[in-house]
Order: C-alpha cells, then sequence, then structure tokens
C-alpha cells in the first residue's frame, strides 16, 4: 500500500470499544487497543495515501451470544454473583441471544458504504447502542474531566 501510496484498512471492533461493560473486560480491553491501534495507524499512514477506519457494531442479531460462540472460559466466582459482571450479565445474555437490535444486513451494507466512501470515517459506530455509548461516553468524559481540569492544566511546565 506504501508503494502504491493507496490503500484502506478496516479493523472491525465494537462497542465494547466505545465504553466499557461489566462483565467482558478482557474482550472490552481487546477492543480499547484496535481503536487505539486504528486512529494511530491512519495518523501514520495518512501521508502515504492510506486510509483506516474502525468499525464499531453494537449488538446485531447474530449467533454471538450463542454458547458455541461466548463460551463461559472460568468457573463463576460467586463473589460476583450479585453485582453486575454476574448473574445479571449471565441473564442479558441469556434473554438477548437473537433478539439483539441490529440487523445484520443493514449492518454489511452500511459497512461497503462506509469503506468505499472518500475518505472513510475514522470510525464508525453501528447501531442505536453503539451511537448512545459514543455520545454518552463524550458527555461522562466532559463531566468527568470538569472538577480536575484546571489542576490537570496546571501540570504544564511554565
Amino acid at each position: 500500500m506504501r508503494a502504491q501510496r493507496s490503500g484502506r484498512i478496516v479493523n472491525i471492533g465494537s462497542r465494547a470499544g466505545l465504553g466499557p461493560d461489566a462483565g467482558s473486560s478482557i474482550y472490552n480491553a481487546s477492543k480499547y487497543a484496535l481503536e487505539g491501534i486504528t486512529g494511530a495507524l491512519a495518523l501514520e499512514l495518512a501521508p502515504f495515501g492510506i486510509q483506516a477506519t474502525v468499525i464499531e457494531p453494537g449488538v446485531f442479531r447474530t449467533d454471538f451470544l450463542d454458547s458455541s460462540s461466548l463460551a463461559q472460559t472460568a468457573s463463576s466466582i460467586t463473589d460476583y454473583d450479585d453485582g453486575p459482571a454476574g448473574r445479571e450479565h449471565r441473564e442479558w445474555i441469556e434473554q438477548n441471544n437473537h433478539l439483539q437490535l441490529g440487523d445484520p444486513v443493514k449492518g454489511a451494507a452500511l459497512i461497503y458504504e462506509a469503506v468505499t466512501t472518500d475518505p472513510m470515517p475514522p470510525r464508525l459506530p453501528m447501531g442505536r447502542d453503539a451511537v448512545e455509548v459514543l455520545e454518552q461516553r463524550a458527555v461522562d468524559d466532559v463531566a468527568a474531566l470538569a472538577p480536575w481540569r484546571e489542576r490537570s492544566l496546571a501540570t504544564a511546565a511554565d
């Protein structure tokens, strides 16, 4: 791609890369990493005419929540049962399997549109849940910064 001075890198991330979900810390970490590497690649490769984007689907009506796909990798720890990473998380998976909001056909069409557009969007949240997570994260991040903003800025060398 560098030699031809053009190209497109399309990484498939997740809504999990936009905001954390209890019970999915390792998955969240991998998707946050994908967000970071895609953003850095976009900056590093732009001088070569290479674009990079990360697709961030929310929950789509696929087999992702099936036990054949989303296997429990460890025995459950009873200390977590009453928290958001325990029983509540497992019940959500059971109740929403094959009832997810997103339509895979519409999602595929949007991905195609985004990756064939020039320029590609730097990120593409897909689905109401992904858009809401991204928007809420922005609001929450600004609110959390507010009491620390001046002190944070004051750490600059004079």
